[in-house]
């Protein structure tokens, strides 16, 4: 294998690399701002069929945040972001279920409190 070759291929490899973590960056932020968007119009008394639509979405976008967890690199802080993101799931069935705002209020405070500090790994 000559250098030029090495070289290429490394630049390549850093490269996709560099665009794999801003995409997962991103679908990450995305996955956040669809969780309080989700839950925000959960909590502001929308028609039935919209209410499962952002119901859905808040459900999944959490499923999706807990999957993203890497427990063997993250540590505590990915078990508790799991503990966290669990929390917010059973509010939002509970919401569903039973009305409870004041929860749903507190569970949107969490992921906000996350989003901002996610932002900030980027600043």
């Amino acid at each position: 294998m000559n250098l030029a070759f090495a070289l290429n291929t490394y630049n390549q490899t850093k490269a996709t690399s560099e665009a794999n973590k801003k995409d997962g960056y991103e679908a990450v932020k995305y996955a956040l701002d669809q969780v309080i968007g989700s839950m925000e119009k959960l909590n502001n008394g929308l028609k039935a069929e919209e209410k499962e639509h952002h119901f859905e979405r808040a459900l999944s976008s959490i499923y999706f945040l807990q999957k993203c967890l890497d427990f063997e690199q993250g540590g505590e802080l990915a078990k508790n972001l799991f503990k966290v993101y669990e929390y917010c799931r059973v509010q939002i069935i509970e919401f569903a279920l039973k009305g409870t705002v004041k929860k749903l209020d507190t569970a949107i405070e969490f992921v906000q409190t996350i989003l901002e500090g996610w932002e900030g790994i980027r600043t």
